[in-house]
């Protein structure tokens, strides 16, 4: 995406880039900032707001389409969103304002800015997840086109092991998220997201395969995105089961919980949607409760068929 000037009655002149290496200190910033001033105004704050690692930021700036900045003169950063690139689906991450220039116009200029850029990317279907007490939020992305359809619940829980008998394999590389995704979903390939966390060294992506052929995946990050915080259970960013292997299903999550375990991690935290109520209400009667809530927020086709085995959570 090349640069884009705009100057209106509304809002001050700014430009929107992508976002590079140059810009890591300047984002983290108001990454923190403007998160800190967020949960501040909703009362959530046990304890401050840590900023995010280095590791982090540099290895979501490594990415092919990072995300965008918006500065009003050079280096005078304002906003940022990150954007995520998964074959067909193009997905919005974390985005922010500094606190001081919010309710100018310009979180609606940075997120335009990453929709364009996922949509220049070939992108047929974007999404996004946020924060369902915020209305605010919900009215700027459906006037930029994005429709509420389904509530996210992250349960959080121990899942049941049947046995101690594993057989995942530990994902590099290759082909196999591609195959089951584009199957749950046209044009689906989540391994940016499984390579994200390998660079990252915040976990793995566990595959397992039936008859020779991969059936099911799912990238687990056990690694806190913010300094000096814990995380107790690993988190699935995405993960994905082939109709043909769902009766496996259970199985692959204790054999998730065995791996847990094993690095030293309680259990897991699953992103169930709405969408999908028949595995939701396994997930539940597996003993997970649900702790937070995202509201999904699409344009174009809807992620996956309502009986898919398909976790999708709120990306960085």
């Amino acid at each position: 995406m090349s640069d884009r000037w705009f100057d209106s009655s509304d809002t001050p002149a700014y430009t929107t880039r992508p976002m590079t290496l140059d810009d890591l200190e300047a984002v983290r910033l108001i990454d923190h900032a403007a998160f800190e001033d967020y949960r501040r105004h909703q009362n959530t704050l046990p304890r401050s707001l840590r900023p995010r690692t280095l590791d982090n930021m540099l290895v979501a700036l490594q990415r092919p389409c990072p995300g965008i900045v918006l500065e009003t003169g050079p280096g005078q950063i304002l906003g940022y969103c990150f954007t995520h690139l998964w074959g067909s689906l193009g997905w919005l991450g974390t985005l922010g304002v500094l606190p001081r220039s919010q309710g100018m116009g310009l979180g609606r200029a940075v997120i335009a800015a990453g929709l364009d850029t996922l949509r220049e990317a070939g992108c047929t279907t974007l999404a996004l997840e946020t924060m369902p007490e915020s209305g605010r939020n919900l009215a700027l992305y459906t006037r930029l086109g994005l429709d509420a359809r389904e509530m996210t619940l992250l349960c959080h829980g121990r899942a049941r092991i049947p046995s101690l008998h594993t057989s995942f394999e530990v994902w590099e590389s290759g082909d196999a998220l591609h195959t089951i995704g584009s199957h749950l979903f046209p044009g689906l390939d989540p391994s940016p997201a499984a390579r994200w966390v390998i660079d990252e060294r915040a976990g793995a992506t566990l595959v397992w395969h039936e008859d020779g052929a991969p059936s099911a995946f799912a990238i687990l990050r056990g690694s806190p995105r913010r300094e000096d915080t814990l995380q107790s259970h690993f988190t699935i960013e995405a993960a994905g089961c082939l109709p043909s292997a769902a009766e496996h299903w259970p199985r692959y999550l204790g054999e998730m919980q065995v791996f847990a375990r094993s690095q030293g991690k309680v259990g897991l935290m699953l992103p169930v949607n709405t969408r999908q109520i028949d595995l939701l209400r396994a997930t539940l009667e597996a003993g997970f409760q649900i702790i937070h809530t995202r509201v999904r927020m699409v344009s174009g086709a809807s992620l996956g068929a309502p009986d898919a085995i398909l976790m999708l959570t709120l990306a960085m």
